[in-house]
């Protein structure tokens, strides 16, 4: 992007509001990088060290990207590009990309320079190996014990689901940008938290693919029901987004720079953009979505807390929720259903049915990938209903499903800090994808999967929390397995030629460090016909 990010994605006057304040800046360093390789086009996605607030006066700063195909070759000169100083990136476009063949890169900007490997895309008949992980909160940072394991296993791909970054970590409270003016010091206030996480995951990023998608936290957001990219006015519950919407444009850019093109980028609502799409790699198909942007908010169902008779809350709660937990016990949840609700969104929907339709004709296998499962299947107890759950729209996402169809697919969520694995069902148990909720990589692993009757038809000897379930919102699932109280991480094995997909749970302690315990329900060993 060669001037401002504000004015590429939302109005002209947002670089006037920035040059007010311009000073001579130090030269920028390169902190780490991310890219993305999507059917011979690349991406790459350099992160520096700029102050979003400062203005350089003069000729932009640029990085350089040099590429050579052997440790023993001179770097040749690719492009440069300009650092977007709101964003403190640089992004690279590559068109007609060797996709089948290892090169060699180097970023530089003045005397910074980083050095990385564009692997060969995998063929077809490989097994692709990716790593996913899910919920950053700083406790146990940089993880290196964890990090270096997981680059032990030498994954093909990378995918962070979510809640890269929360809020108010590594000492850095929150500030919400509300007006355009406030936009780069938010955007600064933000890089303080993401760019500790590059420090720790920058290593795992830097020779191979990364799919990076955002979820509440990442956008400042405790909660999040986006209403198509509208603006919150009230309560959080009444849906939108906290912040201006070129802050989110910002900050998710950042995460989501490098991913291929989107299908529909708008913008949508008050100007906020989308960003999904989907991604070829090593023969698998990727649907990587958007649950949180589109969905309905809870009051237009909810409008007061719906609890038990005389029930009050306490004045000292630690919790913050408003009515989006339906407390009553013997509540009908089934009742808090429209047709008329989103999940995905229309234009969304349509995507994800004609990508699974062209899954199922390519003879391959596939993944979608979004924020947070479609079942309530992480509790804070086993009475209550979260509407901040994707269980809710039910109507929502009984149409998301039913245009997954099916497609051979598993599904790749995180966001509710607990591994769980199981199966969806629409019109009856089991007529849907298999759903791996990521664990929480280092957030608190407090909730879990503890329903009050035993699962039915589950297996001979299986935990009595296995089995088929309406859920709260009286969504069927079948249960496989649940981590409750672990972190960790997943590991799924994409066998295109034997039409096999392989689920792993790699829990850690509550130090952050990986353990060795088997989890009941992994390895789950999909096979497709």
């Amino acid at each position: 992007m060669h001037r401002s990010l504000l004015l590429n994605l939302v109005w002209p006057i947002a670089v006037i509001c920035l040059a007010t304040v311009s000073q001579k800046s130090l030269a920028s360093e390169i902190l780490w990088s991310q890219y993305c390789q999507h059917q011979g086009k690349m991406k790459l996605l350099v992160h520096l060290d700029s102050d979003p607030t400062v203005v350089v006066e003069g000729a932009a700063e640029t990085v350089e990207l040099s590429i050579r195909e052997s440790e023993n070759e001179p770097w040749k000169r690719v492009s440069s590009q300009p650092i977007d100083r709101l964003t403190a990136t640089a992004l690279f476009k590559i068109e007609s990309w060797p996709r089948f063949t290892r090169k060699f890169y180097r970023v530089t900007c003045g005397a910074s320079v980083r050095e990385g490997i564009f692997r060969a895309e995998p063929t077809k008949d490989s097994i692709l190996k990716l790593v996913a992980l899910s919920c950053h909160k700083d406790i146990g940072w940089p993880w290196k014990e964890a990090i270096g394991e997981l680059i032990a296993h030498d994954p093909d791909l990378v995918f962070f689901s979510g809640d890269q970054i929360y809020e108010n970590d590594y000492n850095s409270p929150m500030f919400r940008a509300q007006t355009l003016a406030e936009v780069p010091k938010g955007m600064k206030n933000y890089l303080e938290k993401y760019r500790k996480f590059g420090e720790a995951f920058g290593e795992l990023m830097r020779n191979r693919p990364t799919i990076m998608i955002t979820d509440d936290h990442d956008v400042f957001a405790n909660d999040l029901w986006g209403k198509g990219g509208l603006r919150m006015q009230g309560k959080r519950t009444t849906g939108g987004y906290p912040t201006h919407p070129a802050w989110v444009n910002a900050a998710e850019f950042t995460q989501t720079g490098n991913l291929p093109d989107p299908i529909d980028p708008g913008p949508h609502g008050v100007g906020i953009r989308a960003y999904y799409t989907s991604l070829e790699y090593g023969g698998v198909h990727f649907a990587i979505l958007e649950d949180r942007k589109f969905k309905s908010a809870p009051s237009e169902v909810i409008k007061e807390l719906i609890a038990p008779p005389g029930f009050k809350l306490p004045e000292n709660r630690t919790t913050d929720f408003e009515i989006e937990v339906v407390l009553d016990p013997d509540f009908d949840c089934t009742k808090l259903d429209r047709e008329d609700l989103q999940l995905l969104g229309k234009q969304q929907e349509a995507f994800l049915a004609k990508w699974s339709f062209e899954v199922k004709q390519s003879g391959s296998l596939g993944a979608v990938l979004s924020q947070s499962p479609w079942a309530h299947v992480a509790m804070y107890s086993p009475t209550s209903a979260d509407t901040d759950s994707n269980a809710w729209p039910q109507s929502g996402r009984n149409r998301a499903l039913k245009a997954i169809g099916d497609a051979p697919v598993v599904m790749l969520h995180g966001d509710v800090h607990l591994g769980t694995i199981g199966r969806h069902g629409v019109e009856k148990f089991n007529d849907g994808p298999v759903t791996y909720s990521i664990p929480s990589f280092s957030s608190n692993a407090g909730r879990g999967w503890e329903p009050i009757q035993p699962g039915k038809n589950r297996k001979s000897n299986a935990p009595e929390n296995t089995g088929e379930f309406l859920d709260r919102f009286g969504n069927k699932i079948t249960m496989y397995g649940a981590g409750n109280g672990l972190n960790g991480y997943g590991v799924v094995l994409f066998d295109t030629k034997n039409r096999t997909t392989q689920l792993q749970f790699h829990p850690m302690n509550e130090q952050r460090k990986p353990i060795k315990v088997d989890v009941p329900g992994w390895p789950h060993t999909e096979k497709f016909p």
